[in-house]
């Protein structure tokens, strides 16, 4: 993981912004695991901007959560979630740019047009924005892509 930077003066707590931000990653990570999708969405603002793995986009916490429900209860029931954090970056003190690598296993099936790696695990880039707002850390943007395998020669 590349250290945490910040983009202003060294005197802000950039090790408590990382602590609580690495906290937050990993209550959604626990929150995914027990497929509760209000717990998943609880730190996202009300006005979240969410991109899936498929394009779609969505721009509320409810639509976020709202989908998440439906995924737990049907493909991604029992599934179980890692994510580990390639890059935080502070570019302002009350705003994190968070690039984490996940992946997933345990799934039921995987949604059209989406595949499997080679280890059978689902993997992403994820690129979260979070502001502070009100002395805590919110989720404002969720971009999330799945990783192509490269083609098999032939």
């Amino acid at each position: 993981m590349t250290a945490a930077v910040a983009a202003w003066p060294a005197t802000a707590d950039v090790a408590a912004d990382e602590a609580a931000i690495r906290a937050l990653i990993a209550a959604q990570v626990d929150a995914w695991n027990r497929g509760d999708a209000e717990a998943h969405a609880a730190a996202f603002r009300e006005d979240v901007l969410f991109t899936n793995i498929l394009g779609m986009t969505y721009g509320t916490r409810a639509e976020f959560e709202q989908r998440h429900s439906v995924i737990f209860s049907t493909f991604f029931r029992g599934s179980r979630l890692a994510m580990t954090i390639r890059a935080l970056r502070f570019p302002a003190p009350d705003v994190a740019l968070v690039d984490l690598e996940t992946a997933l296993t345990g799934f039921q099936a995987l949604p059209p047009g989406v595949a499997a790696g080679p280890d059978g695990g689902l993997h992403t880039r994820l690129l979260q924005v979070m502001v502070r707002s009100g002395g805590a850390w919110q989720v404002a943007a969720y971009h999330n892509v799945d990783v192509k395998t490269a083609p098999t020669a032939r």
